[in-house]
């Protein structure tokens, strides 16, 4: 086997290849999780790179500082604070959901978009500012938290259901793959975008479930807009996808979705949550209250009209309808000590457990503070106390 190099920040993590561009699945468990962890520890190297790399996209000044004069207390349209949060064009945010909806124009916090940031780096963005707000797993910001990273979670998102999951698993159409027999796998190759995240993570969880020998399960890391290509080719016989090209793939007959990741976690695994700045959420408390009432509001109206959420998703991504995948989010963004304790309970099946993370508990790393909807600062238990929708849903 040959040596190859993650270069991430300051970090350079040491692994192994087997032949082709392929990782040995066992050989990625702890080393994409440090990879994950210590992304966060160069932030303000990578921050500044940022700064650079993407400075027609990225706002050049951070999160922090650009409404010095704004008064924390109260969140006042007439001086609004900005946030700066990171889009895919391919897809669409809530927070680009409450633009398209006019709820950000009388609002004392109001958006500045930036480019595509790579999930991996985007932790230590927010940690040190340069992103004031982003969705990402809540494994990432686990992370961030155990290795001293500033971030807080501060609003549930993105809930899975059956018919609208986190990820979808595709194959080939002529493959005889499914969630029942995944000891297929082993000698082949699978296909995912990123480690570190839930794409590798709940993938062994599913194969570590279903007896699956991870020494014998390669991994290929590739963009997700070119797995859909390697699949066809032969070169996966598993792609990991997440939405919106799990909506563009499921019209592909030359493909079909064998299972996805609601048969391994049902509704708890495909949790990301709005992790902030700490920074700027205990400098401007109010117009954090403000941004998660607003999102809260946003992510019930989109619940609630899901045909006319289709209609903004497709022309804000310029995506056929018929390709869209439908967003389901979770009621009033209340956060709940059972999605994220998932997490801890994933590392060890998986045995990658860490004592830094294991000395952790969800709320010392998320809060229900700032989300205006919630019944106190506490987690609540799970999503079975949060089925009343508290805000209107008028389109």
């Amino acid at each position: 086997m040959t040596e190859f190099y993650f270069a991430c920040s300051r970090t350079m993590l040491r692994g192994r290849r087997g032949k082709g561009n392929a990782l040995m699945a066992d050989d990625i468990g702890r080393r994409s999780l440090l990879r994950a962890s210590t992304t966060v520890l160069g932030s303000s190297l990578l921050a500044t790179t940022a700064r650079r790399v993407i400075g027609g996209g990225l706002v050049a000044a951070g999160g922090l500082g650009l409404e010095k004069s704004a008064n924390a207390s109260v969140s006042d349209p007439a001086n609004p604070v900005y946030f700066t949060w990171s889009e895919d064009k391919l897809q669409i945010s809530l927070v680009r959901f409450a633009e398209e909806l006019g709820y950000w124009a009388n609002a004392g916090i109001r958006p500045k978009f930036v480019g595509e940031i790579n999930a991996g780096q985007l932790p230590a963005l927010v940690g040190s500012g340069d992103v004031t707000f982003a969705s990402f797993m809540f494994n990432r910001a686990l992370a961030a938290v155990a290795h001293g990273v500033d971030l807080k979670v501060i609003a549930a998102q993105s809930y899975t259901t059956e018919d609208e999951p986190h990820m979808t698993y595709f194959t080939r159409a002529d493959s005889t793959i499914t969630v029942n027999n995944l000891q297929q796998l082993e000698g082949k190759v699978v296909g995912l975008s990123s480690l570190g995240g839930c794409a590798e993570f709940i993938l062994k969880d599913l194969l570590t479930k279903n007896g699956v020998n991870l020494k014998k399960v390669k991994l290929l890391t590739q963009s997700e807009s070119l797995l859909r290509q390697s699949l066809e080719y032969g070169t996966l016989e598993l792609a990991v996808i997440h939405p919106p090209l799990n909506g563009v793939l499921r019209a592909d007959k030359s493909l079909k979705a064998a299972f996805s990741d609601y048969d391994n976690s049902q509704e708890e695994g495909g949790s990301a949550p709005i992790s902030a700045n700490g920074e700027f959420i205990r400098k401007y408390p109010a117009q954090t209250r403000e941004f998660v009432g607003i999102l809260a509001k946003t992510a019930n109206w989109v619940n609630a009209n899901p045909a006319k959420a289709l209609e903004i998703s497709a022309r804000v991504t310029h995506l056929p309808p018929q390709f869209v995948t439908k967003h389901y989010f979770v009621n009033n963004l209340i956060l709940d000590e059972k999605q994220l304790q998932f997490w801890w309970e994933l590392y060890d099946r998986i045995g990658i457990l860490t004592p830094d993370l294991a000395k952790l508990k969800p709320s010392d790393v998320a809060t229900n503070e700032y989300n205006p909807l919630a019944p106190s600062a506490r987690l609540i238990p799970s999503q079975k106390e949060n089925q009343k929708v508290l805000t209107s849903t008028d389109a």
